[in-house]
């Protein structure tokens, strides 16, 4: 083991000499320490502890909890998708109600990366797509139109912030068109009766 990371390991022992002595045994009970070593420890003196530190003879030992790294691996790649996901839903005029909606997001939380990205926000209502505009967003929704997809999935966020660059429109007004198709339960077949 590399001399840094023996003395970084044995460092850790000072912190259960420490709780020993401050009456704190569970930590080392958790540890595996038997009662003998336990007491051994209460009893050393600074320079039992100075030496234990700075050797290069480490008394713990490291291994990877294989489980436990790629659950973090898969929950960092997971964060990222959601961290790009917002950073894009602000860049294409998410207003705060959609990202609360969607990333439980607090206006104050909304505010503060819609300034540190620079983004611009008129206030007032949103814009109300034309007619011409809610006839191309129905054309992209109708085609990737399944029973599952609904505006509130993963899938079909994915879905409106791709009509929305592709349209050049605010993600707020998609979702909210969307939102009404779906309260009146409007779907490719009966759009195309209608």
């Amino acid at each position: 083991m590399n001399t840094n990371l023996s003395r970084a390991a044995n460092g850790f022992l000072l912190d259960l000499v420490m709780e020993l002595k401050n009456g704190f045994i569970r930590r080392c009970d958790k540890m595996g320490l038997t009662s003998e070593e336990i007491a051994t420890l209460k009893d050393m003196t600074i320079e039992d502890i100075h030496y234990i530190i700075n050797s290069e003879v480490s008394v713990l030992s490291f291994q990877i909890n294989q489980d436990n790294l790629a659950r973090l691996m898969t929950q960092a790649r997971e964060e990222q998708t959601r961290k790009q996901r917002i950073d894009r839903a602000l860049a294409l005029g998410g207003s705060i109600k959609l990202m609360e909606h969607f990333f439980g997001l607090m206006s104050n939380d909304v505010a503060a990366r819609r300034r540190i990205a620079g983004i611009k926000v008129r206030a007032g209502r949103g814009t109300v797509l034309s007619d011409e505009q809610s006839t191309e967003l129905w054309e992209i929704w109708a085609a990737n139109d399944n029973k599952t997809l609904r505006s509130e999935t993963d899938e079909g966020l994915d879905l409106m912030l791709l009509a929305a660059e592709q349209m050049g429109i605010s993600l707020t007004a998609v979702w909210n068109t969307v939102l009404k198709w779906e309260s009146e339960n409007l779907t490719a077949a009966t759009r195309r009766r209608a």
